[in-house]
């Protein structure tokens, strides 16, 4: 098993109470090779809920910085006696075109390897989790939200693009959505990409649900590689120790139909590819 570049400790609001120890202890005995720790930090609610004169509420939980450097500290600690395992210091900074002078101060920290780059709610509004999507004008909102992926895109303070279609993973009838209006954006997502020599996740999260999917599907995987992309980073983006590694092999294969046969790690920001 190559790698899980996405997952989520203790430190995480919504993750099980799992040390990064655990994880390594985990990852060592499904014969892991790189894992990297990502735990959430929200750009636009890093500091506590009094510096944005505002109430902590389930749907707006603050204080990502306390986040952030609990979790650095405990993947420092813990990387001199994971081996075989490579542990890698990540972070997933959700919103970052909301600050991305913040993000750039973070991207730049000397103790990460990797950022992964998501977008979990656009502007002024919670977590695509919490939406009441019987009220929502959902084509408008996904067209928001594939725009908001554009400019995160076309920043400098991530790594890897974290699970592009994650604006669609709570819709009703997700695997009914038709996504054609939304390609022209999301081809020049790919492109900006590109460019700029990041990486695109592909995320096998909801491989656990009872109608299994991942964030992009193969389509969008192909039509990435179709456009020119190259490097391409496998999760599991687990919140517990038991999803740890799951259906790898699924996603692993994925990528080979889609055309790769490299997969691409990041060590200080720098991508090396590990043949898949």
């Amino acid at each position: 098993m190559i790698m899980d570049l996405h997952t989520h400790t203790r430190h995480s609001p919504d993750a099980a109470p799992d040390t990064v120890a655990d994880r390594i202890a985990a990852a060592n005995r499904l014969g892991l090779r790189y894992m990297a720790v990502t735990d959430h930090v929200e750009i636009n609610r890093y500091y506590p809920a009094e510096y944005y004169h505002s109430k902590e509420t389930e749907q707006f939980i603050y204080d990502s910085e306390a986040v952030f450097n609990g979790s650095a500290a405990e993947v420092a600690a813990e990387q001199a006696h994971c081996a075989p395992l490579i542990l890698l210091c990540g972070i997933e900074i959700g919103q970052i075109p909301q600050d991305p002078a913040l993000a750039a101060r973070l991207y730049h920290d000397p103790r990460v390897d990797l950022v992964i780059g998501s977008v979990h709610e656009l502007p002024g509004r919670p977590d695509f989790f919490f939406l009441d999507y019987e009220s929502e004008d959902i084509p408008a909102l996904i067209a928001a939200y594939f725009d908001e992926v554009l400019r995160l895109a076309q920043t400098d303070c991530y790594d890897i693009l974290g699970h592009l279609t994650y604006g669609l993973r709570y819709l009703p009838n997700r695997a009914a959505y038709d996504l054609t209006p939304h390609l022209p954006v999301i081809d020049e997502i790919f492109r900006t990409v590109i460019a700029k020599g990041k990486a695109v996740e592909l995320n096998g999260s909801n491989l656990k649900a009872a109608e299994p999917f991942t964030d992009p599907d193969i389509s969008l995987i192909r039509r990435y590689r179709t456009l020119g992309g190259r490097y391409l980073t496998l999760s599991t983006d687990a919140h517990e120790t038991k999803y740890l590694g799951y259906q790898m092999d699924v996603l692993e294969q994925m990528a080979r139909e889609a055309g790769f046969s490299e997969l691409t790690c990041f060590k200080k920001h720098r991508p090396f590819l590990i043949p898949l």
